[in-house]
Parts: C-alpha cells; sequence; structure tokens
C-alpha cells in the first residue's frame, strides 16, 4: 500500500451532503439502484435545480487542461472537472476557519485514479506554501466524469451541488455526487485507508482492479443499495500530477476572471434542508412572501396564508423526507403496537 499524503486532526470525519449533512451528518443526493424502476410515460413537472454551497479549489484553465490530457474521459458528462470540494454547506465557524486562505491560490496534486461503471476520479491531497489544506471530505478529487445517464425529471426530484436523484418510478441519473460513494465504496473494501495518527490523517491506496459488491452507502444513506459495479483504483506510476487553482466559496466565485469576491452570508441548515428536499420551490416561495412582509411591516398570516398552506401541504405528502422534522416517533409507534 503506498501512503502518499497527511491533513491535520482539524478536520471532521466523513461528511455527506443531502438530509444527513443538513442536519449533522453526510448524504449527497445522487442516483442509486432505482434506476431499475418502470418509467412512467407521463411527462413529468420539471424541477428547478438547487445548488448546495461548498468551499473548494477552483482549477485554473491550465489544470483543466491537464486533466483533460491526462485522464481520457470514460463517461459523458466532464462537467465537473473544474472544482475540487473541500467542504459542503460551512457553518458561519467553518467559514471564518477558511477566510485567511479565500481567494488564496493553492496546489493540488492528483495521487490516483478510481472508476467504476459510473464515475471516474481523480483523488488529490490539497495545500498552500504554509501547509496541508484543513479539509472535511475524506478524499479530496476531481470528478473527472460521470456516466449522467439519461432520466427523467419528476416531482419528487432532490437536488444538492449538482448531485441528483430521481425516485417514485422514474428513472434515475449517475452525477458528479456519486464519485463520493465510489471512494467510499473502496475504502470499505480495504484499497483506501484513513488512518489516524498524532501527525494527522494518513491517507493509504492500494490498486485495485475488480467487481465491488452491492454497498450500503453511510454517506448517502437515502439511495442505498448501491448496485454492484466493475472498478479499479490506479496509483499514478510517473508520480503525482501537479495543478493549480483558487480556493474560494461556491457562491463567491467568478469563473470568468478566475478570482474569489466577498463570501456571502451562510445559509441556515434547517433553509438548506427544507430547499434540497421535493418541496424546495414551496419552501422558496413561503419564504419570499415571509421576507416581504417584514419589509412591508404586512401581517404574514393574512398575506401569506396560500403560500404556508402549499408547504404545509407538500411536506405532509413527503414524509419520507421531511420525516426528520418530526424526530423519531419509532418508540411512540412500538407502544401502540403492543
Amino acid at each position: 500500500m503506498a501512503s502518499f499524503f497527511r491533513r491535520p486532526l482539524f478536520q471532521a470525519r466523513p461528511l455527506g451532503v443531502g438530509v444527513a449533512a443538513l442536519t449533522g451528518g453526510s448524504a449527497w443526493s445522487m442516483t442509486s439502484s432505482c434506476e431499475n424502476k418502470t418509467v412512467s410515460d407521463e411527462t413529468p413537472k420539471q424541477a428547478t435545480p438547487k445548488r448546495m454551497e461548498f468551499v473548494g479549489v477552483f482549477l485554473d484553465a491550465k489544470s483543466q487542461d491537464a486533466i483533460k490530457a491526462r485522464f481520457q474521459a470514460l463517461h459523458g458528462d466532464v462537467s465537473a472537472q473544474s472544482s475540487v470540494v473541500l467542504k459542503y454547506n460551512p457553518s458561519k465557524e467553518e467559514l471564518d476557519a477558511f477566510a485567511p486562505i479565500l481567494g488564496k491560490n493553492v496546489t493540488v496534486k492528483i495521487q490516483a485514479v478510481a472508476q467504476d461503471e459510473h464515475a471516474q476520479a481523480a483523488i488529490a491531497s490539497v495545500s498552500t506554501e504554509h501547509g496541508d489544506v484543513h479539509y472535511a471530505v475524506e478524499c479530496p478529487h476531481v470528478t473527472v466524469s460521470v456516466s449522467g445517464e439519461d432520466g427523467y425529471n419528476s416531482p419528487l426530484l432532490y437536488h444538492n451541488h449538482d448531485l441528483t436523484v430521481v425516485v417514485a418510478g422514474y428513472a434515475c441519473r449517475y452525477t458528479r455526487g456519486y464519485s463520493n460513494v465510489l471512494l467510499e465504496r473502496l475504502q470499505a473494501a480495504g484499497y483506501l485507508t484513513i488512518d489516524d495518527s498524532p501527525e494527522g490523517l494518513n491517507v493509504g491506496l492500494s490498486s485495485f482492479d475488480g467487481t465491488l459488491p452491492s454497498f450500503a452507502s453511510k454517506l448517502f444513506p437515502f439511495y442505498n443499495p448501491f448496485p454492484p459495479t466493475q472498478a479499479s483504483l490506479t496509483i499514478l506510476a510517473d508520480g503525482p500530477l501537479t495543478l493549480s487553482g483558487v480556493l474560494c466559496t461556491s457562491s463567491s466565485y467568478d469563473e470568468a476572471s478566475h478570482s474569489c469576491g466577498p463570501a456571502k452570508k451562510a445559509e441556515c441548515g434547517f433553509c438548506l434542508f427544507m430547499k434540497a428536499g421535493p418541496c424546495g420551490d414551496q419552501f422558496t416561495s413561503w419564504e419570499a412572501c415571509l421576507d416581504e412582509s417584514k419589509k412591508e411591516g404586512a401581517d404574514f398570516l393574512s398575506k401569506c396564508g396560500p403560500q404556508t398552506l402549499a408547504l404545509r401541504d407538500c411536506v405532509d405528502a413527503h414524509p419520507e423526507y421531511y420525516s426528520v422534522l418530526n424526530g423519531d416517533d419509532s418508540d411512540d409507534e412500538d407502544a401502540k403496537a403492543e
């Protein structure tokens, strides 16, 4: 096993995006085994994509060209090649921790590439002239390509930072978020290890080429199980591929000038959770009405009654996502059963 880089103990353990990430865990919206379900013939309602805030390294044009030249894209969607995510849904405290290096140029070293039937990810280490960057993603990486199989939008379409899953009988898409599950699967199989030490966390990689079994993701449990897949993990034989980019928040990065503007105020976790779910549009309308009533000094109940009722009805219709707001009622149900 090759040990390539260390990171400080400052950062958190595995973080996922989606319900868990917004409530203290980690789960991206992404595709799962629902890809085998029957697709409806009806034309579903189009959903508006929602992006989740993140802190990351935005690669410069030269580095993006180097990625393309070094790794042949195995899948059709290469839209995620421009960034390395370091921290999803950062809190105010976490943004403050990143503040001294936001807008700074950093070095990204690609150490290995992992791939399977749906995604291709270049595993990286990230550092500044002062040392390793503190990050919360277990294995920072560039998503080189994803299959992005054609799917169908539906009323139950969830979006989190370009990560998509379509459920309730509609076809699914494997998008950039799945690359994190691929690395999680390799870690569970023992080909990628993360060991604590007094100096930091040591990340080890072992070459692999074979079948990964059906998998229950801890990062994205809502979309389990993930079916078996042919996969490989290849360590770069000619040494790391060195790239560069600017560290910034996704909402402050200016692609045209490749610069980082002032960081925007972090949005509350509850708001992100609501907007990421199937009732995101209803919540956005309700939130806008609330803000407008405050500015006008109007009575909220009178002005925003329709929006409130629409949000309530939508939440009631989707307990599979929003039941977490009511806590765990399993004990009460067990008591009733007795």
